[in-house]
């Protein structure tokens, strides 16, 4: 479903070719393509990858657009790709306390979030320039008339149709159909969770 057609599908559904729906469908796509990142941040579209290299005696490195982090890795000299463990601030500040004493980072905490991004910080402090990968999640670039096309609008039409509805509904103030979309968006989400976790289980662990 491109922008066009999820433009005058709701405008059909919702009977209602009004200046004022007109003037405020961008925001209101924008909201249910909010909702939809919410509920479903694991969907494919929304893993995204940052790359560089660490800073000797840098600790502190700000991820650009990303809400949540998934992982993060580090490649040594060698080509050897590690795993950072994960833990929170007091944990990193516990076992290595002493910023600036350097070595080969073992571990991350996600230490808060700007308007720039969010804010990682490594432990030990890096003693090298070595390459990391941070994989992350965040909202991708959405529907509009300059950009007609997106991953969810062309494999979740039902998720994104109904998410749509449902906020169209609450800017109409239309209790009769309020009620209807939500359900509508609640039992598309669930379906669409169920897709996912056959995307991401193994047939070979966990079978069908």
């Amino acid at each position: 479903m491109n922008y066009a057609s999820l433009v005058s599908n709701i405008q059909n559904f919702m009977e209602d070719d009004s200046t004022e729906l007109s003037n405020s469908i961008n925001d209101i796509i924008a909201q249910a393509e909010e909702m939809i990142f919410q509920r479903l941040p694991s969907l494919p579209c929304f893993r995204q990858v940052a790359t560089g290299n660490f800073v000797i005696g840098t600790f502190e490195y700000t991820i650009p657009n990303a809400r949540m982090i998934r992982q993060v890795s580090v490649t040594d000299s060698s080509s050897n790709i590690s795993f950072l463990d994960h833990r929170i601030d007091s944990y990193l500040r516990d076992f290595h306390p002493i910023t600036s004493t350097t070595s080969t980072p073992t571990m991350y905490s996600t230490k808060n979030a700007t308007t720039s991004g969010t804010i990682i910080t490594l432990a030990p402090t890096p003693s090298a320039t070595l390459a990391f990968q941070v994989d992350f999640i965040a909202p991708v670039t959405g529907l509009s008339s300059s950009n007609t096309t997106t991953w969810i609008g062309d494999n979740a039409e039902n998720v994104l149709l109904a998410a749509a509805l449902y906020e169209v509904s609450s800017f109409l103030k239309a209790p009769e159909t309020l009620q209807l979309y939500k359900a509508q968006f609640d039992e598309a989400i669930a379906l669409f969770q169920q897709e996912m976790g056959r995307n991401y289980t193994a047939e070979y662990n966990a079978g069908i």
